[in-house]
């Protein structure tokens, strides 16, 4: 799968891992507690009871019988449309009051105090950006809404599992949410583009350029979730649930990958500057991933998997080979270079960039070759195991982690960097 719109082209910078943000959304609980649903002490106490059982703190205020049912739902409706700014906070916070006290629906509460929804207002959520584009119906929105309450998980990540969307339609979906939150296409663009989108089974992107609404970006770049999952760090459907948190909490998604465990502050670190590199051209996409996964895995820097990459990088439109040059300057002997290819022949890295190089092996195969191997480094797989998973990539075409879903083996999807607790 191609991740060419999953997130924004280059993030602004690295994230401040002690910073937060002075526009952080309101929290449900803090809207609870001003519109007099709950004490500061029943926050207090379901925060608590959220961190020692995981559960959202919503459905653990429901739970712990603080509120009822209707006034989280309503909560989280009024919290949507403060965010979407189709009301203010204090119109809100007076509404929920309103609608506790005489038990009626927030939608009544508001228009008992002159509020006039504005019909020709579209919002980018994930749910109605797919049930607007007819892709799902407004039962399956319900009812997954309903289960992300109740398990945490975001909307997305149950829409797939429950097989309302595939995983394109979702990448479609999340990348259409973010060209209209930054005004890249309309809401009436983006719907158009998801319905021709799913009818010919092509990206947003091309949908969105067939019909003249999006002119993609000409240079050469690369998404920063599309590198990690080229470098094997991060799953395909870890980085759709990246991604949606990230749209959800206004986060770049670079910190949310650091926030939910999946890379280490200083894996991001290198990952901004290899993006930077594909950028201006100095390395592809395959070969930044490629040093990327050696700098997570292998604790080398980055001027060290660069190098690496480009001892064994194919030499275009050169008459001398670097060998004959280094030879004719004096600087090395033929024997030192006899030991040198020696020396390469026992290294992994370079043995496979060799056989990339030479024809004899495809990119595909070497990223799941490599994962194999690390996996069997750290104990997660035998010989045996990972010889049939990497034969059942060949055969079947897919990836290794998908091959070992495939035959029923569990491998770990993050990666442990030196001084990070085991995962």
């Amino acid at each position: 799968m191609k991740f060419a719109s999953l997130e924004e082209e280059n993030t602004d910078s690295m994230p401040d891992q002690n910073q937060k943000s002075n526009s952080a959304p309101l929290k449900i609980g803090e809207l609870l507690v001003m519109a007099e649903s709950i004490s500061e002490a029943d926050l207090s106490a379901a925060t608590s009871t959220a961190g020692e059982t995981g559960l959202p703190i919503g459905r653990v205020l429901v739970m712990s019988g603080f509120i009822a049912d209707k006034e989280l739902q309503a909560a989280i409706q009024a919290q949507s449309m403060i965010k979407d700014e189709q009301v203010d906070l204090a119109l809100a916070i007076s509404a929920l009051k309103t609608a506790t006290k005489k038990e009626m629906s927030l939608e009544e509460a508001l228009r008992e105090k002159g509020w006039l929804a504005n019909k020709g207002v579209r919002t980018a959520k994930l749910g109605e950006l797919l049930r607007n584009a007819e892709i799902i119906s407004q039962e399956q929105l319900d009812e997954a809404l309903k289960t992300s309450q109740e398990t945490g998980l975001p909307l997305g990540r149950i829409l797939v599992l429950t097989q309302a969307v595939s995983n394109e339609m979702l990448s479609a979906a999340l990348t259409a949410q973010i060209l209209i939150r930054d005004k890249k296409v309309s809401s009436e663009q983006a719907l158009q583009g998801l319905r021709s989108s799913k009818m010919r089974r092509v990206s947003l992107e091309v949908s969105l350029t067939d019909h003249g609404f999006y002119k993609p970006p000409s240079r050469q770049s690369v998404k920063l979730g599309e590198l990690f999952v080229l470098s094997g760090l991060v799953t395909e459907s870890d980085l759709f649930g990246a991604l949606e948190i990230g749209l959800t909490q206004e986060k770049a998604i670079g910190q949310v990958l650091v926030d939910c465990g999946y890379v280490s502050f200083d894996v991001l670190g290198s990952a901004l500057k290899f993006q930077e590199m594909v950028i201006n051209g100095t390395l592809t996409a395959l070969q930044a991933a490629e040093a990327l996964r050696q700098v997570a895995t292998r604790s080398i820097s980055m001027a060290q998997a660069v190098a690496e990459l480009e001892m064994v990088r194919e030499e275009t439109g050169e008459t001398v080979n670097l060998a004959d040059f280094l030879k004719v300057a004096g600087i090395v002997t033929e024997d030192d270079i006899t030991k040198a290819i020696e020396s390469c022949a026992r290294n992994s890295a370079l043995i496979g960039r060799i056989l990339l190089v030479s024809g004899y092996l495809n990119e595909q195969t070497l990223h799941a070759a490599a994962r194999a191997l690390f996996l069997m480094r750290e104990g997660y797989l035998k010989m045996e195991q990972a010889v049939l998973a990497l034969n059942h990539c060949q055969k079947n075409q897919v990836s290794f982690d998908d091959a070992l879903d495939e035959l029923g083996w569990v491998a770990p999807t993050r990666v442990s960097m030196p001084g990070d607790s085991a995962t």
